[in-house]
């Protein structure tokens, strides 16, 4: 229809002779390489989200005789009823341990772990192997270090016992420590894997996950809270920042609707200021506030694209901004007793001190000592307090970027979340592993309390603190919890 047959003729010819190219080309195999792929997948992160996110399973096992609900992470006596079995001194039979596919399980361990209790009360015989006692040796320095486990056969791939037990606060284990009767070799079907194999998966399984708490923590409850999904006064899509002023207003970030939200103490909404924008009083995703005491004024951070600081008087007039060709991952703000504005940024791990003007005081980088930084707060002595979240504790530094000491640690404060100082210079880590944790400190690191929310929590975005003791938790269920804490000393292991 386009075209004539003269045309046709003339296309006719050149694909012939394009077609006769492609069929004579013979590709040039001495520059092939051959490469593997893989998917390396993160299995720590998906436990951890998925925990977060949708929650977990829990039961209790049935155990024989009278025991008040131990410690956390503290052994048990007794012995357990296990698939409807008798209780034969600590060993499981019925199926469940004693016979496997078929398999008759005797004799002692052969030395693939030492005599030691798990936090679930499963005993380990003692190890007469130099190269097995090693292993465990290397992975675990002390008898201690293997008390915040509470992990369950489940790891070893046996059926019929609850893979989520490692997570559980406490109460009735599955597995009572007693007896002297231990397995000689775990053969599982024609896989034929030997104990030793099994002890390996053991210990690799367990250690994608933090251990436990390692203290008694005494139970607080909140007695206010507020908020819920929308886009109206009072509710929130992301509340990821919160502050309190010295008024004891509570400043939420609501970062999703582009907006700045005060409330009084009891959680009353007062007003709020900011709009989606670039201009001068607009917001665009803030994500973390910060008070300065002596003005009121509020700093404002951005997250990406704009990356920036936005300061606003106590009443929510624009006041200036800056540190966008600065910035990168600003991640937590406060104000020292100077007015000095210090941030901490994830991912490029850098504390950048500005003065209210926008000048930049110090800057200093920290990917020696921090490996996911959340929040921050400072002292009198110009001492940096970061809490670390994947490291599980708070790094301090001086304003030279001098890395002092660390606070806290894994099994203690897991994956924190925030980190404040009350009135009494004592240092507060926050976090909602499990329950949401309050673990109290002095600024040298001697713990001094602890407590733990008779709830458990979405997952939490931010903590702030109040002048009457209280703690304000900002969470991903679009609410704000007030808890009011008693401090009272820790009861160890």
């Amino acid at each position: 229809k386009c075209s004539s047959i003269s045309e046709c003729l003339l296309f006719k010819k050149f694909m012939d002779s394009r077609l006769q190219a492609l069929t004579c080309y013979t590709p040039d195999t001495s520059v092939q390489q051959a490469f593997d792929l893989e998917f390396v997948s993160n299995y720590q992160a998906i436990q951890v989200g998925v925990r977060n996110t949708f929650g977990y399973v829990r039961s209790s096992a049935e155990v024989i005789g009278t025991s008040k609900q131990p410690p956390i992470a503290r052994p048990t006596n007794g012995s357990v009823h296990i698939n409807g079995s008798s209780p034969v001194n600590g060993c499981m039979n019925g199926g469940s341990l004693h016979t496997v596919n078929g398999t008759t399980l005797n004799g002692t361990l052969n030395g693939v772990l030492e005599q030691r209790p798990y936090s679930n009360g499963l005993s380990t015989p003692s190890s007469t192997s130099q190269y097995e006692s090693n292993i465990i040796s290397k992975r675990f320095s002390s008898a201690n270090s293997l008390g915040p486990f509470s992990t369950s056969i489940s790891d070893l791939g046996l059926n019929g016992i609850n893979p989520y037990e490692k997570w559980s606060s406490g109460g009735s284990d599955i597995f009572q420590n007693g007896g002297n009767e231990y397995m000689n070799t775990l053969s599982l079907g024609s896989q034929g894997e030997t104990m030793l194999d099994l002890s390996t998966k053991f210990l690799s399984s367990t250690s994608i996950f933090p251990p436990k708490s390692q203290i008694k923590r005494q139970k607080m409850i909140y007695h206010c809270k507020f908020g819920e999904f929308g886009v109206l006064e009072g509710q929130f899509t992301e509340p990821s920042g919160v502050a309190v002023n010295a008024q004891n207003d509570i400043i939420v970030a609501d970062t999703n609707n582009h907006r700045i939200q005060i409330f009084d103490k009891e959680g009353r909404f007062k007003f709020q200021f900011g709009e989606c924008g670039k201009r001068d009083g607009q917001l665009l995703y803030p994500n973390r506030v910060a008070v300065v005491k002596t003005s009121g004024d509020i700093i404002v951070t951005e997250r990406s694209p704009t990356h920036q600081i936005q300061i606003y008087n106590q009443y929510g007039q624009f006041v200036r901004k800056f540190g966008a060709n600065i910035l990168q991952h600003p991640r937590g703000v406060t104000v020292d007793n100077k007015g000095r504005i210090v941030v901490v940024e994830c991912k490029v791990m850098r504390v950048i001190i500005f003065d209210q003007a926008g000048n930049v005081l110090q800057k200093f980088g920290c990917s020696k000592h921090l490996e996911f930084p959340n929040g921050v707060v400072v002292n009198d002595k110009q001492e940096i307090f970061i809490s670390d979240n994947r490291a599980h504790c708070v790094k301090v530094f001086n304003y030279e970027g001098v890395f002092l000491r660390q606070i806290g640690s894994e099994g203690v404060t897991n994956y924190p979340i925030g980190v404040g100082i009350n009135n009494a210079g004592e240092i507060l880590i926050a976090d909602n592993h499990n329950n949401f944790n309050l673990t109290i400190f002095t600024q040298d690191g001697q713990l001094v309390s602890a407590l733990e929310s008779k709830v458990k929590h979405a997952q939490c975005f931010d903590v702030a603190l109040m002048d009457d003791g209280s703690v304000v938790l900002a969470s991903k269920d679009y609410r704000l919890y007030i808890y009011r804490y008693v401090q009272v000393p820790p009861i160890g292991l």
